[in-house]
């Protein structure tokens, strides 16, 4: 499919999205280990400044006019849009059981922001319970008390069977933390979620060049603390004032 295509049908999907739909099923996925509900509210958080554009190339090199036909097709089929990184044209895999059950962002293409939120439009809504909040809540502690210089890795992985009746490993628990981070709640005054300000996560930094963690929570540590706007945009609706405030 071609990347204009996608574009179009991604930004139809995005129109019909209900915020607080994805962060219902998001919550509701805590005590439930759906991971599943997990998959939209990262594409919907990265969406909230992705441009809408056509596809826009790299300049060609200075010898493409003297490379055979073969050689310039194979070119163009492999420059990245500058804006979103993407090809021209992808290959569009059909949607599958394990591709809804990874919990989080693993890529960056076109196509898997195209299914997230299309597979999470198709579901029905499911309201969070008194459990799946007091996980959050947990969670957003255990934050905070990370020291200040600690990052996010260092620091989390405390965290693992601490919280009640919350069934995780490592990797799940790293993908729930970048989705707030790309929410804008886990960022940096330097590196910024997606809630306003657009980034290119194919080619975002790293604080290392071999860090497994992605952009921005990349870069977190203990004393960036919670973005307490952030979070009252996207869980307000289930967290008092008082809660606000603590966290």
């Amino acid at each position: 499919m071609e990347h204009d295509e996608l574009i179009k049908l991604i930004f139809k999907e995005y129109q019909m999205a209900d915020k607080d739909k994805y962060t219902n099923l998001f919550l509701s996925s805590l005590s439930t280990h759906r991971l599943e509900w997990r998959s939209g509210l990262p594409v919907l958080a990265v969406m909230q400044s992705f441009p809408f554009h056509h596809f826009q190339s790299h300049p060609l090199p200075s010898n493409f006019i003297c490379l055979s036909e073969e050689d310039q097709n194979f070119i163009i089929k492999r420059m990245p849009c500058i804006i979103c990184s993407n090809y021209r044209e992808e290959i569009v895999v059909s949607k599958n059981q394990e591709f809804n059950n990874i919990g989080g962002l693993v890529d960056y293409k076109l196509h898997t922001f195209y299914q997230s939120l299309k597979n999470t439009n198709d579901m029905e809504n499911v309201y969070p319970n008194e459990n799946d909040i007091n996980i959050f809540l947990q969670l957003l502690r255990y934050i905070q008390e990370i020291d200040h210089n600690k990052t996010i890795k260092k620091g989390i992985t405390t965290l693992i069977g601490k919280i009640k009746e919350f069934e995780t490993n490592l990797f799940e628990l790293q993908l729930l933390l970048e989705t707030l981070g790309y929410c804008s709640i886990l960022e940096t005054k330097e590196h910024k979620g997606l809630l306003h300000q657009y980034t290119n996560l194919s080619i975002a930094p790293r604080k290392k060049h071999n860090s497994d963690w992605h952009y921005p929570i990349d870069f977190w540590t203990g004393q960036d603390g919670i973005n307490k706007w952030a979070l009252n945009y996207w869980f307000g609706r289930y967290l008092s004032a008082t809660d606000c405030q603590r966290t």
